[in-house]
């Protein structure tokens, strides 16, 4: 019974992440575009506060998004591997 537990723990946590890749993706595409916004915004108010808002802004826009889609689709589908690798114990 506990390999049947253990092959659903994993395969849940498994699509987990591999839902969860884009996501994150999505998160850090919008959360760079907010912080290239809030820096116009700054201009003319605080030039330090939007110098560093862009900078910012510009790291998550320089982050490869595929690189995050990669590594997580490749460890979820890990997962679901050892998912099967455990359902095996359960019937064996």
């Amino acid at each position: 019974m506990s390999g049947l537990l253990m092959a659903i723990l994993f395969w849940c946590a498994g699509i987990a992440l591999l839902i969860g890749s884009y996501s994150i993706t999505s998160r850090l595409r919008k959360a760079s575009e907010e912080l290239l916004m809030h820096s116009e915004h700054e201009k003319g108010k605080d030039n330090s506060a939007s110098i560093a808002l862009r900078i910012e802004g510009k790291i998550l826009d320089y982050i490869p998004s595929y690189l995050f889609q990669i590594a997580f689709s490749v460890f979820g589908s890990l997962l679901i591997a050892f998912g099967f690798v455990a359902l095996a114990f359960f019937f064996g």
